[in-house]
């Protein structure tokens, strides 16, 4: 509506007025009905009084007409803000709230207004809502999100019992909430693939969210913590909520957590804490709104004073009045004692209700209908038996229902429990474990989310007191689904509670690998590295086993990916020497002996272990074909052998089948064979094609490389703002040669564009700053020095009292370890591009030296 919101303050008041008029006239309904009224009502008011329930009826229905639309027009935002033409109403959903959660809020202004305040301020980034279980912590936070302003996104997460709120959840909740569609569609894609860390996920996320708002609610979030512990259970988790914070300038996203008590993460959190019960007129309402049909009419004074006013208290009182045997103790008198009531709860279901109850309490998560009857010992064609007990317990509010999901709330599957043996809780759970780790997914998974069944019987198995069953799982669903995916991550909280636990070596192996992998998707290959290290002298002997050559596989590739190219070929040359004659490691120590060398440019030797790889058939590993193919294709390239190169491409391309990675970066290479063989349109073809599939897969290098040779081929078209619009995001991951490359583009492209400011500073000085630390760890990278060089040249442009040695120096470097006509063309341009239009003859010895 074009002129909603001048109407917005009229509507709340007339809300506010309708609510109160209604509210007081339910309440004498009620009274009439629980008897608790004792005064006579004048009026017509004495005809509410006399005929209750009908009253109740009529004036509840009489509200939702009324409120409903007063509400859609009082709703909004309390800041000046334009909502998009496209705005509707299903805008205000979000998905993932429960379904029990009233839909109106009875009171709360006080932690309601507080909430409001503090996730509408800019400052922080974290706030947590603290109250006791039950208290209405996920009715407050719902009606937070709900009543949200019109330009702040939402999302909803609950842990319940189960770390199923991972790092790579949170990220997807977040990346749900970037307005694009097609720039959101391009960033799940990435998330769901590959290669690059949680840090440069949660980088990638928040650039793409901008300065966009949006508030994330974690409910049930003192389940991400041991009991008594002061650390994460899951450090990648923690690692992304420190990414959020450690780059709060960068974001306008806030993050609420309700939890049962204070979290001692993470730092810098505000507090609003909800402590007492429901006012009574308000309590009044809220019995009207959880009142349940055919059940015996609330003695609403009476159940006030039992309960204290607690939401949930008075919900369980209902609930077991509603569905209780004639016999036992009435729940309102054992109220005030939540043991006592649980005993009144139990002694009130029938045998069939019961231990589904019971069942659901030992599993304590959600759990579809299936595993309570597995448990059960229930044949197939009795599992809408089990599904018709379980709704009769949610329809009497007793248990909770998320999609086809059923739970018993927090806190209290532990009282439901307290009186079974631990030995029938553990084989309970291992028995739920197995079954769903057997259940076959109704289809090929493609996302964490398909997993749910398998990662609750991970869960199962460590609490079980399993752990080799655990760990042995989760290298089947890492094998199968995880690494490919760059999320083995998502496994840190259980590898974390099988740490020191009793494995067979076997076991050990696969729970140091797992390690080893979400450490290094952490970003932490310091302490991968170590970990792996630890696996390489476990299974060190006089025979070198499979197992000792995997970890020194392992360990070689997070070498090379920290930079480190010497200690990767040291770790390589082992693998080569220990490898029997006929095993694979040979061809994959050779591949990654020539990948070093490339490094350093001695191409001759790479060739020597190319060729010794693609002979010595009985090694052949099927997973270094491509890799070989590309460096081959690569190293000619640099040779300056155009024709070469592009044929080995193209046979690279025709067996690369569906591996799109590997296809794009053909087509990279192939834009820079094209442009040595001077045909832009050709160049910019491929290069299109590569940056294409690069916003779409989650490969840092891809996404780097594509990028810088987009905005090259553009300003070689003399075209600086569609080459600094491509060179902006290449430097979105900072790493390695890639990354120093990216930065060096991008301060070229600034300065083609008309800035000599502090932006083209900045990317030249970081590109420098990229090239030396590669220099310190892979002494003899070509690549860095040229880096350096034209980094420095752009730097020299911007302030000529530097003057042009420093880049001189690094170019002759470059020289002295690669002069050959690829390596050579590619100096040439960067640099010529970088000088085009500058007045005079600049930087004339470097100029003479690159030709």
């Amino acid at each position: 509506m074009r002129f909603k919101g001048h109407f917005r303050p009229l509507a709340a008041a007339l809300l506010v007025a309708v609510t109160g008029i209604l509210t007081t006239l339910v309440g004498i309904a009620i009274n009439g009905a629980t008897g608790d009224e004792k005064a006579a009502w004048p009026g017509p008011l004495r005809l509410i009084q006399t005929n209750p329930w009908p009253s109740v009826i009529v004036l509840t229905a009489v509200g939702v007409l009324v409120a409903i639309p007063l509400w859609r027009l009082s709703s909004g935002s309390s800041e000046t803000t334009t909502p998009s033409s496209d705005t509707t109403e299903d805008d205000r959903e979000v998905a993932g709230l429960p379904e029990f959660v009233p839909g109106t809020l009875r009171d709360r202004r006080t932690p309601l207004d507080a909430l409001t305040t503090k996730m509408t301020r800019d400052e922080g980034v974290f706030v947590q809502l603290v109250g006791a279980p039950g208290i209405g912590k996920t009715a407050i936070v719902a009606e937070l999100l709900r009543n949200r302003p019109d330009n702040v996104g939402a999302g909803y997460l609950a842990v319940r019992g189960f770390p199923g709120v991972n790092a790579f959840s949170v990220l997807e909740r977040l990346a749900s909430a970037v307005s694009d569609p097609g720039d959101r569609q391009r960033l799940l894609e990435r998330l769901s693939d590959g290669g690059s860390d949680l840090v440069m996920r949660s980088k990638d996320v928040l650039r793409e969210l901008g300065k966009s708002r949006v508030w994330l609610v974690v409910d049930d979030a003192q389940d991400l913590f041991a009991t008594g512990a002061s650390e994460w259970l899951d450090e990648a988790l923690g690692l992304v909520f420190d990414t959020l914070r450690d780059q709060r300038e960068e974001h306008r996203v806030k993050v609420l957590f309700a939890s049962e008590k204070p979290l001692p993460r993470p730092r810098d959190i505000e507090t609003v804490s909800v402590t007492a019960g429901l006012p009574q007129e308000y309590f009044r309402a809220f019995v009207g709104d959880v009142a349940i049909p055919g059940a015996p009419a609330p003695r609403v004074g009476a159940l006030a004073k039992a309960t204290g006013r607690h939401p949930r208290t008075a919900e369980l009182v209902l609930g077991i009045q509603a569905i209780k045997a004639e016999t036992g103790p009435d729940p309102i008198d054992v109220a005030s004692d939540s043991k006592a009531l649980t005993r009144t709860l139990l002694s009130s279901l029938d045998e069939p209700r019961r231990r589904a109850l019971r069942l659901l309490a030992i599993l304590d998560r959600p759990v579809r209908p299936p595993v309570i009857a597995h448990l059960d010992g229930r044949p197939s064609d009795e599992v809408g038996d089990v599904r018709d007990a379980l709704d009769q317990l949610v329809r009497c509010r007793l248990i909770r229902r998320y999609d086809d999901h059923y739970y018993v709330p927090g806190g209290e599957s532990g009282r439901i429990t307290t009186r079974i043996p631990e030995a029938e809780i553990a084989s309970q759970r291992r028995k739920a474990a197995e079954y769903l780790a057997a259940t076959v997914p109704g289809r090929d998974p493609v996302r964490l989310d398909d997993l749910e069944d398998d990662l609750h019987a991970v869960d199962l198995f460590v609490s079980a007191g399993d752990p080799g069953r655990a760990v042995r799982l989760m290298a089947s669903l890492n094998d199968r689904y995880l690494l490919g995916w760059g999320q083995t991550a998502a496994l840190t909280p259980w590898l974390t509670r099988v740490s020191g636990e009793r494995l067979s070596f076997r076991e050990q192996v696969l729970y140091v690998m797992l390690t080893g992998h979400a450490l290094a998707q952490q970003g932490n290959l310091e302490k991968a590295i170590e970990t792996v290290e630890g696996g390489v002298r476990m299974s060190a002997g006089p025979k070198p086993s499979t197992t000792y050559l995997a970890f020194l596989v392992q360990l070689a590739a997070y070498h090379f990916r920290a930079g480190q190219v010497a200690k990767a070929a040291e770790h390589y040359q082992t693998l080569l020497d220990q490898s029997p004659a006929g095993h694979k490691g040979v061809s994959t120590a050779h591949l990654g002996l020539a990948v070093c060398l490339v490094e350093a440019g001695a191409f001759a030797e790479a060739d020597d272990h190319l060729d010794r790889a693609e002979s010595d058939r009985h090694s052949a590993d099927p997973d270094v074909v491509l890799p070989l193919l590309y460096l081959r294709a690569l190293i000619s390239f640099e040779r300056g052998r155009d024709d070469e190169s592009l044929a080995r491409l193209e046979d690279l391309r025709k067996r690369a089948g569906n591996d799109r990675v590997m296809i794009a970066r053909c087509d990279d290479l192939q834009a820079w064979v094209h442009l040595l063989r001077r045909d832009p349109k050709l160049a910019e073809d491929a290069a299109r094609r590569a940056q294409d599939v690069a916003v779409r897969v989650g490969d840092p290098d891809l996404w780097s490389t594509a990028h810088t040779t987009l905005a090259f081929v553009e300003l070689t078209k003399g075209c600086p703002g569609p080459a600094l619009t491509a060179a902006k995001p290449a430097t979105r991951y900072a790493q390695g040669v890639l990354g120093a490359e990216a930065f060096a583009m991008q301060g070229v492209a600034f300065l083609r564009d008309g800035n000599r400011g502090e932006p083209t500073r900045r990317a030249f000085a970081e590109a420098v700053e990229l090239a030396r630390a590669l220099r310190e760890t892979s002494p003899g990278s070509y690549r860095a020095y040229e880096i350096e060089g034209l980094a420095l040249s752009g730097l020299a442009l911007l302030q000529p009292e530097r003057g042009e040695q420093p880049a001189l120096d690094a170019y002759l470097a470059a020289r002295d370890i690669v002069d050959l006509g690829g390596a050579r063309f590619r100096r040439r341009e960067f640099f010529a591009t970088l000088i085009a239009g500058s007045p005079g003859n600049p930087l004339p010895r470097i100029k003479a030296l690159l030709g």
